[in-house]
């Protein structure tokens, strides 16, 4: 996310503009200590990275006295890297500008020829300190994770463990998320999160996010950004908060650039490339990326049914699992003048993921078989997916420094292909039921967004802004059964419009050390939906259904930095989860025999207040944050149970706001360097986790540690180990079994640095995952209903080959202005793509 709390924690990386005068003061000192003549002049200009020439945010700028020597007045510079010092009267002075990292750069002899004069001293380059970098556990370059003023940052293209991966083994890495062998996101212990790629939604996260991030080449990917507490200027969605992907892109500079990174494993494959062209005002960026990946693993279930009956169904078998996607990307920016600019975008992505499993299944009724319960199964489970992103953008800067307004658009179009076929047949014999399971769908959304920003003279902010998400997303359904001489069918249609109409406001100023930050975000949601069915009789039947709410989202911040090295921070918001069509599709997916998925479309969004508390330090060759945090929602959609079939010995998981979820939890994170060359880091996130309903509860205590440590052994080879553990989870009905996992990596920088040759090693030391899912249904009157008992062994030791290579030659660079939507405003499903499909 590039959109900062541009207060919060404004001490950070700061040094001192103003001293105290001496007990005893020289005519010199005494006139330091005076009050500086006002006026109203004006002294602006832009710090950038002297090597990157990207804007350093927050560079402290001190306005010198040169007849003292002392500063009189400065500024901060903003997110674009650009600054001005109000109310200067006329006359000669110079410039201090400074950044934690970066050595001190001056800017001599600023005339301010008269009262009312507007001077910009252009340009200024600060130098990367190596000596304070160490200090921080940088020595010239980025570390792996970075505690910043409003976010995490994982600088996912500094961990070489990457390389050949994809996006779910990246997220597994970065402090405070856990990521399951499924894919399965979860920020401190809730899945309630939104996932961007380069601060926008995309058509890759339409449906399932597990899915997706098994598209995106971990090759592709600059870092990650974690933010739990987002400010009233983002989408009030997400209830733990928001991940944001970035990728490696055109990063402004004039010339051609490009890279090329190829992958061969034995569990994955893949191959990525981009190319940058910028001449003048015009840069087109272009990528395109294919991503394989084939496994295998087995798995057993076993249900208990006790009502109304005494029955078992003991299922196991083998899993194949293959797929492959793409994703292509064309860009442009184009300077219509110096103070307009658009830009625009159109992404591809699509590709298919196959399962195959078959399965053994046994059926038993007061320990007798039942040969009518008991079969083979061949599943087949495919899913195929194409999505497409339309954006443009238009950015106009004002005369004063920092004055912006953005007018931004985007269309996104999903369709998704879902088949679910099962052929069951007793053993030596031809299949004795076909079972065809068909889910089209169509997700199209349209997003405006206008932003606009005005700085006051006294170093305060404030942030105006306005947002519309149009939505429509489409389900057809067919469910088929054909037996020997007759067939079965049902035909479900869902079609399901939500609109949401924002605003907001943010205001940011200080109160002598404190730094605040006040916002207040209006959401207005409609919903209407329809959805037509006709049962295996032909029967048809049609319901339809509208809803509409309102949401005043409020958001506080404080920050407190003592002595430059230790920041306090304290937030407090609201945060809502609509859900998506995961949770709302009514169609039955049959997932495998005797287990059905059902959506709900009637349920609600969630409501969740957060309140967090931080903490960062640094010291000589470490650093270290902590922060403790709280989340509440009385209405919690949670996973439930339809009893209507239990005693077919069927089971039907649906949705609803059945839980009050209390989170209280801790996230800890440190890093320090042993010697020079070695690097160490880990995270760990502990927290409790409260849920109770009307008929159930369950609670526990949960964490997930993250140890990452790498070594550079000179000319070019270095070498990164990366390892995690994640306890046992809980949710309403049952629990899932801890996992654990590492990895190993080794590089050789070729051709003088521009490319590099990785081996990675996936779970060298274990063959394979072993994951547990128990789960316990009780009636009202508190009888055990069902138990079901799900074992799945996944073979998931890998090692992969990885080649990349860099070219171009850049010429100079000008910065650019980038904006860009972000919808962070829906529930998204688990793994497979869930009931529906999408």
């Amino acid at each position: 996310m590039k959109k900062h709390l541009l207060l919060i924690l404004l001490g950070l990386s700061t040094q001192a503009v103003l001293a105290q005068a001496p007990q005893q003061a020289s005519p010199q000192q005494q006139q330091a200590s005076m009050p500086a003549p006002r006026g109203n002049a004006k002294i602006s200009g832009v710090v950038v990275d002297s090597e990157t020439k990207q804007p350093i945010e927050f560079a402290t700028v001190a306005l010198i006295n040169l007849n003292t020597g002392k500063p009189i007045d400065g500024s901060m510079a903003d997110d674009k890297g650009r600054f001005t010092i109000q109310k200067v009267a006329a006359g000669k002075y110079k410039l201090n500008i400074s950044f934690l990292g970066y050595v001190q750069q001056a800017v001599e002899n600023v005339t301010v020829a008269s009262d009312n004069a507007e001077v910009n001293v252009g340009t200024i380059s600060l130098a990367t300190d190596a000596k304070k970098l160490s200090e921080v556990v940088i020595t010239g370059e980025k570390p792996l994770v970075e505690e910043k003023i409003d976010r995490t940052v994982y600088n996912a293209e500094k961990d070489i463990t990457n390389a050949g991966g994809n996006a779910a083994d990246v997220l597994q890495k970065v402090p405070s998320l856990s990521v399951d062998t499924d894919g399965n996101v979860q920020l401190r212990g809730s899945s309630n999160v939104r996932v961007l790629i380069n601060n926008k939604p995309s058509s890759i996260m339409a449906g399932s996010v597990s899915d997706a991030l098994k598209q995106i080449p971990a090759d592709m990917i600059k870092s990650v950004e974690v933010i739990t507490s987002p400010s009233a200027k983002y989408d009030a969605e997400g209830t733990a908060g928001i991940i944001n992907i970035i990728t490696k892109k055109d990063s402004g500079l004039e010339g051609v650039s490009g890279s090329v990174a190829l992958t061969g494993g034995t569990r994955a494959s893949n191959g990525n490339g981009s190319l940058n062209v910028r001449r003048g005002k015009l840069g087109i960026n272009a990528s395109a990326s294919t991503f394989q990946f084939y496994n295998h693993g087995d798995m057993s279930n076993i249900t208990r049914f006790y009502q109304p009956n005494q029955a078992v169904r003991d299922q196991s078998g083998n899993t194949e699992i293959r797929g492959g996607f793409y994703n292509g990307l064309l860009g442009f920016d184009y300077e219509l003048s110096p103070k307009n600019s658009i830009s625009g975008s159109v992404r591809r992505n699509g590709g298919e993921f196959r399962m195959e499993n078959n399965q053994r299944q046994l059926y038993l009724v007061n320990g007798t078989e039942d040969p009518q319960g008991s079969f083979n199964t061949d599943i087949e489970n495919r899913n195929q997916r194409v999505g497409t992103d339309l954006n443009l953008d238009f950015v106009h800067t004002f005369e004063k420094p920092g004055q912006e307004l953005a007018i931004l658009s985007q269309y996104t179009m999903t369709d998704a292909d879902t088949r679910n076929n099962q052929d069951r047949y007793t053993l030596g014999e031809a299949p004795f039921q076909l079972q065809r399971n068909n889910n089209d769908g169509v997700n199209n959304e349209f997003t405006v967004q206008v932003d606009y920003v005005h700085p006051f003279e006294n170093k305060t902010n404030l942030e105006l802004g306005a947002k519309s998400i149009l939505r429509d997303v489409k389900s057809d359904g067919l469910s088929r059964d054909i037996f020997e001489d007759f067939q079965e069918e049902e035909v479900l249609n869902f079609d399901y419009g939500q609109d949401v109409y924002a605003s907001y406001a943010t205001y940011g100023f200080a109160l002598k050390k404190v730094n605040v930050k006040l916002g207040a975000r209006f959401e207005q949601t409609e919903i209407d939906a329809t959805y037509y069915k006709e049962d295996v009789e032909g029967t048809p039947s049609r319901t339809s259904f509208s809803d509409s709410y309102n949401n005043l989202i409020p958001s506080v911040a404080f920050s407190y930095t003592l002595k430059e090295k230790h920041t306090l921070k304290a937030n407090f918001t609201q945060r809502i989860q609509r859900p998506s069509l995961f949770y709302l599709n009514p169609f039955d997916q049959e997932q495998a025999p005797g287990t059905v998925v059902r959506g709900n479309p009637k349920i609600d969004a969630e409501l969740t207040n957060l309140l967090e508390l931080g903490y960062s330090t640094y010291f000589k060759t470490s650093s270290i944050s902590a922060n403790l945090y709280m989340r509440q929602t009385d209405n919690a959609i949670e996973t439930v149970t339809d009893n209507s079939q239990i005693s077919e010995g069927v089971t039907i998981l649906t949705f609803d706001n059945v839980a009050k979820n209390k989170t209280y939890g801790m996230s800890l994170y440190g890093s320090v360097k042993p010697v020079n060359k070695w690097t160490v880091g880990g995270s760990t996130n502990v927290y409790f986790v409260d849920l109770k309903s009307d008929t159930v509860s369950n609670s526990g205590w949960m964490y997930n540690i993250n140890l990452n440590s790498s070594y550079d052994f000179g000319k070019g080879f270095s070498a990164q180990f990366n390892g995690g553990f994640n306890s046992q989870r809980i949710n309403l009905l049952g629990s899932f079994a801890s996992f654990s996992y590492h990895n190993l990596a080794f590089k050789k920088e070729l051709f003088g640095g521009k490319g590099g040759l990785s081996v990675g090693l996936d779970n060298p030391f274990r063959k394979s995952m072993k994951m547990k899912n128990d789960v316990a249904v009780y009636n009202k009157e508190g009888d055990l209903e069902y138990q079901q008992n799900i074992r799945i062994n996944n073979y998931n030791r890998g090692a992969r080959v990885t080649f990349d290579y860099r070219f171009g030659k850049m010429e100079k660079q000008k910065p650019r202005r980038k904006r860009s939507i972000r919808n962070d405003d829906t529930k998204q499903g688990d793994s497979n793509g869930g009931a529906g499909g999408m």
